[in-house]
């Protein structure tokens, strides 16, 4: 009798278990208290938060409008302004900077936003004026500041329909200071666009394209244009003035996302005693953003495959069990065959599930 009730029980804890371990979607903007945490699709950006890898001690130039220097939920290192002979007013009269700062770095703080990479430090260039326009001599300008700062991570949310050498010498300079430089991979502007975006269309550059909230590619010109990653783009939560919130749309935000991204990263990386580089960099931002794109990984599936072959078996087990105790006079349980096929479940689902618990992390 005793064996009977532990085989029952063995039974109902397997079947109970195979419905565990399933994958965890996040849900697309939540709230914690006052604050807002940013559009998680994929999950990923809780992998990194849970484990405290906020972006800490990663620097990251934003080279744009400048920021809102009243924004509550926006702390910068340094400021520079190269829109004007006035290198202090890096004011942000525009709204694109201060989004793109909250978008990478808004404190966690008890209201607000909080960023993708809450830690880590903001050094801001002033290179477009108040309404937007941007010259090359200014983003050069902020890019060489940025050397000098000795950042690891820039962010250019802007972009050119051309090159231009003296760009083009100054992102290999800040390459060459092994830093990762972050660049737009240019917005749609009509159907079938499908230029090319300066300085993300350069090779050492982290060109980044945009997901929507269901984390595809938003449009199908993303896929002529020199892309290296992809981020989610589509109704990021921004900070703005007079410490307000807005949904925005673009690629300018999904690089904003990518730039932050690349700092948990980067942390993560440097935790673990691990070398940093632009292909390290990459493969894993690919994995971790670009699931909708790339599909979901194969051991997402072991889980799946794990509990269809554990229900099937322990219900074969059922029927076979009867029909063997009906049709023998002694009616006797098939005791050491239930043993066997239960005892090769428990041993497949642990290994599958183990498996797929350390490829998911």
């Amino acid at each position: 009798m005793i064996k009977k009730l532990l085989l029952i029980a063995l039974a109902g804890i397997l079947f109970a278990g195979s419905f565990a371990f399933q994958p965890v979607h996040a849900s697309k903007i939540v709230e914690s208290n006052r604050e807002v945490n940013q559009l998680d699709e994929a999950g990923s950006l809780a992998k990194y938060h849970d484990n405290n890898i906020n972006g800490k001690n990663i620097k990251i130039a934003i080279l744009d409008t400048g920021i809102d220097t009243t924004n509550r939920d926006l702390i910068f290192k340094k400021a520079i302004n190269f829109t004007s002979a006035n290198s202090a007013d890096f004011n942000d009269r525009n709204g694109h900077g201060t989004k793109i700062a909250g978008i990478i770095g808004a404190r966690k703080n008890g209201e607000g936003l909080i960023g993708i990479a809450p830690n880590s430090e903001l050094y801001i260039a002033k290179v477009a004026n108040d309404s937007g326009k941007v010259a090359f001599a200014e983003v050069i300008k902020g890019l060489n500041w940025a050397v000098q700062q000795k950042v690891d991570i820039i962010n250019i949310s802007l972009e050119f329909g051309k090159g231009n050498e003296a760009l083009k010498e100054a992102i290999d300079n800040a390459v060459e200071h092994d830093i990762i430089v972050v660049a737009s991979a240019g917005n749609i502007r009509a159907e079938g666009d499908t230029f090319k975006a300066y300085p993300g269309a350069y090779s050492d550059v982290i060109s980044v394209g945009m997901l929507n909230v269901q984390g595809q590619i938003y449009a199908d010109e993303f896929k002529e244009k020199k892309v290296d990653v992809y981020a989610p783009g589509e109704d990021l939560t921004s900070t703005y003035f007079d410490n307000k919130m807005t949904l925005d749309t673009g690629v300018s935000y999904a690089t904003a996302y990518a730039s932050g991204y690349a700092a948990l990263v980067m942390e993560d990386k440097l935790s673990h005693g691990e070398s940093i580089s632009r292909e390290s960099l990459l493969k894993t931002m690919k994995a971790d953003l670009n699931q909708g794109i790339d599909g979901t990984p194969w051991y997402v599936y072991t889980g799946l495959v794990l509990n269809i072959v554990t229900v099937c078996a322990l219900l074969g087990l059922v029927i076979y069990s009867l029909v063997y105790r009906r049709k023998t006079l002694p009616k006797k349980w098939p005791t050491k065959t239930i043993w066997i096929v239960i005892a090769s479940l428990v041993f497949i689902n642990v290994i599958g599930r183990v498996m797929v618990y350390i490829l998911s992390s």
